[in-house]
């Protein structure tokens, strides 16, 4: 009997340490709103009522990890899909064929820092959502007025420093993996830095994509920050992004302002401003305005309850058509 006891003690005891030295997370969060979109050319246009997703964030589930191998060095695993909770589809119609499109990596972290491998975010990505408008929800104004990029390239890797006094950095680099007898292969090249202490956040980052196939290259270059004053906190952003896939080279200049304002111990407004400027080997082509504003009740550290009003608007050079769209919702984000 006591040698059976000492046995099951043991057990038990092993148990323990292997459950202390590793964990997996199910995590996730569901965000549906209910509204109107207006889409209108030269102020000819049409309403629709919604019931949609993903306002202020994607909606989402995952599964994340770490195990403690010792020393200081745990390997860590993220799997992450989004999809649409109107009606349950996937993410996005490109990711219909991808089990985890948002995040799938493991890796390696420790005093060096941290490593992950796999489809993960863009180092460049990581500085712009650290200081951008309107809390960096989807509605977000730059997101609806700035050119797009890839946040999350697949087949890469990532490397994430220490911090060293409040400075951090990050670089991404993803392989596309599409070389050819006759072209040369694609990548993309994510770099990123920051400088965060109490209220004060800079960030400046850099990120090429660059097509083999098509042997063109669309980079972006970006400086932004943030100060939080207490009674509200100040966001601003500038970015610079070059496409050679288009004739002549297209160039935007691009710049967002925001504030944050905690008007109660529950309650917080956002407003941003966002433009971009687009010319066309030095000519101007079009430019883009949008704003956003956005009131978020929490009722809970997990439900939070959401009113947008959110406007973009393009016109091109000389004007002949403006388009422009518009967004009232009210919505709940709740986190699980």
């Amino acid at each position: 009997m006591k040698k059976s006891l000492i046995a099951l003690a043991v057990i038990g005891s092993v148990a323990g340490m292997a459950q202390a030295q590793s964990s997996v997370t199910l995590y996730g969060l569901a965000d549906v709103w209910v509204g109107s979109t207006k889409t209108e050319v030269n102020g000819v246009g049409t309403s629709v009522t919604k019931l949609d997703g993903n306002g202020v964030a994607t909606s989402r589930f995952g599964l994340k990890g770490s195990e403690d191998l010792g020393g200081g060095l745990k390997a860590n695993f993220q799997l992450e899909q989004g999809f649409n909770i109107d009606n349950g589809t996937a993410g996005s119609a490109t990711s219909a064929n991808q089990a985890f499109d948002r995040q799938a990596w493991v890796g390696l972290s420790g005093g060096f820092g941290e490593v992950q491998f796999g489809k993960t975010w863009s180092s460049y990505d990581d500085i712009r959502s650290s200081a951008n408008d309107s809390f960096g929800a989807n509605v977000a104004a730059s997101f609806n007025t700035w050119m797009g990029y890839n946040d999350r390239p697949t087949n890469s890797v990532k490397y994430i420093s220490p911090n060293f006094g409040g400075f951090s950095g990050s670089v991404t680099y993803g392989l596309g993996e599409d070389k050819t007898a006759t072209t040369s292969a694609s990548n993309l090249t994510s770099l990123g830095l920051q400088y965060a202490t109490g209220p004060v956040f800079v960030g400046l980052a850099y990120q090429s994509e660059k097509n083999g196939p098509a042997n063109t290259k669309f980079t972006n270059t970006l400086l932004n920050g943030s100060y939080d004053l207490g009674v509200a906190k100040l966001v601003a952003g500038y970015n610079q992004a070059k496409n050679t896939a288009v004739a002549g080279d297209l160039k935007a200049n691009e710049w967002n302002l925001g504030v944050e304002v905690p008007v109660a111990a529950n309650l917080n407004f956002g407003l941003g401003y966002a433009e971009s400027k687009k010319k066309v080997a030095g000519v101007a082509t079009d430019k883009t305005t949008g704003y956003t504003a956005s009131l978020l009740y929490s009722l809970s550290k997990r439900t939070t309850v959401y009113g947008v009003l959110a406007q973009a608007k393009n016109k091109d050079i000389p004007f002949t058509t403006e388009d422009k769209g518009t967004l009232y919702a009210v919505g709940i984000n709740h986190k699980f």
